[in-house]
């Protein structure tokens, strides 16, 4: 595989890792962090592909939170009722 389709393959397997569902839209949306461009523009060199998978933690960070805080909700929800079950 090539530098440029082995480069573009990273950044999209780590955007469906860290966004999900949202990856398709987020790879083809233009950034104004990456200039103007499109992550999957950007991504064709292995330079550009560091530069989104970057920018890829960076935004993700928050949303890995905000689920981690969720499950934890869920969590704590499902834990009280089966005490009040009981």
């Amino acid at each position: 595989m090539s530098d440029r389709k082995s480069a573009l393959k990273s950044v999209e397997a780590e955007a469906r890792k860290l966004l999900g569902d949202g990856a398709a839209e987020w790879l083809v949306r233009p950034s104004k962090v990456l200039d103007g461009m499109m992550p999957t523009e950007l991504a064709t060199s292995p330079e550009g592909a560091s530069v989104v998978l970057h920018e890829l933690r960076r935004v993700s960070a928050p949303l890995r939170a905000a689920n981690e805080t969720e499950r934890a909700r869920r969590a704590a929800s499902r834990r009280q009722v089966k005490t009040e079950a009981v």
